[in-house]
């Protein structure tokens, strides 16, 4: 008998929910297949069995389980399994008990999370499995209501309130400014697009800038552990925050500094998907090693982000803002120009540091010839 564990798949959740199995209890499992499909606060993700054997199920669909705990056994043969199953060692939940809660389809939670309808209302319905015309309905109901002041966060929302939190209690942070001359940038990021089709923005070039900073500036891409130790990171993986109306993602470019400013373009484009489809994988979330923030809606000219807990800094951007200067013979000149705002945790980063990295990064976008 081997014991499947459900891993962690999400430091910031403290337990997820057993969406539903893909292979029925008492199947015959060959080798490493998806079993069953779990959802975080962020992603969802397969589990896949650990070898062969005849699956026995322990947590039915649609309930909450925690990191570590054994989800299902696999035993070598059907025999074994109903000797088990005899014995009464432990129940067969192969199906939700009355009282467990209801499996809510991806499209419902994403729809209850934009609605704001709680938890308690989807288990109100009394249904075993929730889908989207559950949730229509009650949204309906809702806004034939008397408006109310109160209003449940979603759960993705309380997970980033708790990122926040965190941040806030353990980050002694600081901050530091750049203004930057983006022209060149723009013409090669107009270029790029044209000559490979796909969408290059200053986002994309500021992403490739910072990952190849990672040799000269490793504090900034390290992390601080509990005893005091800097880890520094062997590769430069950029998180991306990301929010396209139903909740804050951080993708991650991993190994960013070896991709083409046209492939990175592409990852953020199928990143800016799943953000709106709420269909992240927990490997595209997970591994970064420094934080790029755009905050590029237009008008914004400066942004402070937070220093997420396991990094060390996060770097923003702000939208492009024209300015008419003189040139060296009196013409005025329009020129384009954004800021970067640079986070930083003063445990592990000094301010000598930090403005090393801007003067670095700006640098890199001010002559971006490397960034293609």
């Amino acid at each position: 008998m081997i014991g499947i564990e459900l891993p962690t798949l999400n430091t910031n959740d403290s337990s997820y929910t057993l969406v539903e199995w893909l292979v029925p209890d008492g199947s015959s499992i060959e080798g490493e297949e998806p079993l069953a499909l779990v959802e975080t606060s962020k992603a969802s993700e397969e589990i896949e069995s650990t070898g062969p054997g005849i699956l026995h199920v322990l947590v039915g669909g649609g309930q909450d389980c925690r990191p570590g705990q054994t989800i299902a056994y696999l035993f070598e043969s059907a025999e074994e399994r109903d000797s088990y199953r005899a014995s009464a060692a432990a129940p067969a939940a192969a199906s939700a008990p009355p009282d467990a809660e209801p499996s809510i389809t991806n499209a419902a939670r994403a729809l209850a999370d934009r609605h704001g309808v709680s938890e308690a209302e989807l288990r109100g319905l009394g249904r075993t499995v929730i889908r989207t015309a559950d949730v229509e309905a009650l949204v309906r109901r809702a806004s034939s209501a008397p408006a109310s002041p109160e209003r449940q966060l979603s759960k993705r929302q309380r997970t980033v309130g708790a990122v926040v939190t965190e941040s806030m209690r353990t980050v002694p942070a600081a901050a530091a400014y750049a203004k930057v001359d983006v022209g060149q940038a723009e013409e090669l990021a107009r270029q790029l697009s044209e000559r490979t089709g796909s969408f290059v923005s200053l986002p994309v070039l500021l992403i490739k800038a910072v990952a190849r900073r990672h040799a000269a500036h490793p504090l900034m891409f390290a992390a601080l552990t509990d005893d005091g130790v800097v880890r520094e990171s062997e590769r430069a993986h950029v998180g991306v925050t990301m929010d396209a109306g139903r909740g804050l993602y951080t993708p991650v470019v991993h190994d960013a500094a070896e991709l083409s400013g046209d492939r990175i373009a592409d990852l953020l484009t199928g990143f800016r998907s799943k953000a709106f489809r709420g269909t992240f994988q927990a490997a595209e979330l997970a591994g970064a090693t420094i934080m790029v923030a755009p905050h590029t809606t237009e008008g914004m000219v400066l942004a402070t982000p937070i220093v997420f807990p396991g990094q060390t800094c996060v770097i923003s951007i702000g939208a492009v803002d024209d300015q008419v200067l003189l040139d060296a013979q009196g013409t005025p000149r329009t020129h384009r120009f954004v800021h970067l705002g640079l986070v930083y945790d003063h445990r592990v980063v000094n301010g000598r540091d930090a403005m090393a990295l801007l003067k670095d990064v700006k640098a890199e976008l001010e002559a971006p010839a490397a960034l293609g």
